[in-house]
């Protein structure tokens, strides 16, 4: 199941490349996990779109989030409330679609997600170095089931840095 709600952005959340240095990431930890609705989609796709709730606490690159937030991602099945409380690292990426802003109710998408693994790691489907994280490549390991990019969680110490108003 684990698997299944990280294949988040599958099919209908791409966005452009010049989107890509708006995205935020953000510590913090998640609050709920709700279906939204079944977009049209290919084939190919199985996946739903579900709104999370996060309250974002710090944000260590890209523009500055906190406080409460909503955020569009896609993926196959409800997140156990287990699982959604132990998430503690999000990659959220502005919509710009006010119409989809307005019957979402949410001001992001999701674009990645990570609990802290049991060995004290966070793992994305994104490697670190597109996110403007500052973790050094031999700190990088790629999960071999999962393809994702993994790196301590005391690495983000040193993120502290953010792009806002």
């Amino acid at each position: 199941m684990l698997r299944s709600v990280l294949a988040l952005g599958a099919c209908a959340l791409a966005t452009p490349a010049a989107a890509l240095a708006a995205d935020s990431v953000v510590l913090g930890h998640g609050v709920s996990n709700a279906f939204h609705t079944s977009p049209p989609c290919s084939p190919d796709c199985m996946g739903a779109e579900y709104i999370w709730v996060l309250d974002a606490h710090r944000t260590v690159s890209g523009p500055k989030v906190t406080g409460r937030v909503r955020a569009i991602t896609l993926q196959h099945t409800d997140a156990t409330s287990q699982y959604v409380k132990s998430v503690e690292l999000f990659v959220l990426r502005p919509i710009e679609d006010a119409s989809i802003r307005k019957s979402s109710g949410a001001d992001y998408y999701l674009v990645s997600l990570s609990p802290r693994d049991s060995r004290g790691r966070y793992c994305l489907n994104m490697k670190p170095s597109e996110l403007d994280l500052t973790v050094a490549a031999s700190e990088v390991t790629v999960d071999a089931s999962s393809g994702y990019y993994c790196f301590k969680a005391s690495a983000l110490a040193s993120n502290n840095r953010w792009r806002g108003p």
